[in-house]
């Protein structure tokens, strides 16, 4: 089912990048495995991160039932992951990706069950990778491609900047930006 070929890169795109992130900085990623109490050693994370980097582009580029069932199994325990640290109440970093990584919060649980759900369709249906996607001309393989780094673009912004956003929302109390704005007289104080 060519259909789920677009959303599969996608969701492989993002696990590919955040796992390319993990190699270059595991830092983050040692934090989070530490604030679950797991060994939080620099070969660790960084082994975790080749592992997201390889299903990732296998997914993407291959397709098929076995890269997609590795990315949905990754997902789903990123997601579990996330839902622990959530829960706990720790305001520990995910992990996800390298320095840009964000604090664990319900975006990053629904995210990754979703990206999980894509790649479980994926795998049923033993979805192409891009290599193997029959685009019909250039200027549909160009525009699939420009819509796939698109999506994986906003995919890694979702689980980045969204939640430090909203995060940092919640420190910063909002303020209206005018006081108040009133037609007729002076209301009495």
């Amino acid at each position: 089912m060519t259909e789920l070929a677009g959303p599969l890169a996608i969701v492989a795109g993002v696990l590919a990048v955040g796992g390319a992130m993990k190699i270059a900085d595991p830092a983050a990623t040692q934090a989070m495995l530490g604030a679950l109490g797991m060994p939080a050693a620099p070969w660790l994370a960084r082994g975790l991160g080749l592992l997201e980097l390889a299903a990732g582009l296998a997914a993407a580029l291959l397709g098929g039932r076995v890269a997609s069932a590795a990315v949905a199994g990754l997902y789903l325990v990123f997601a579990a992951v996330a839902w622990r640290l959530v829960r706990g109440g720790q305001a520990s970093s995910c992990g996800c990706f390298g320095r840009l990584s964000a604090p664990a919060t319900w975006i990053h649980v629904t995210a990754d069950l979703a990206a999980a759900a894509v790649a479980v369709g994926a795998a049923v249906t033993a979805a192409p990778g891009l290599a193997g996607f029959g685009a019909s001309g250039p200027l549909q393989q160009v525009t699939l491609l420009a819509l796939v780094a698109i999506g994986t673009w906003l995919g890694v912004a979702i689980l980045t900047v969204l939640p430090a956003t909203l995060v940092a929302a919640r420190r910063v109390p909002a303020r209206a930006a005018v006081q108040e704005f009133r037609i007729g007289p002076p209301a009495a104080r």
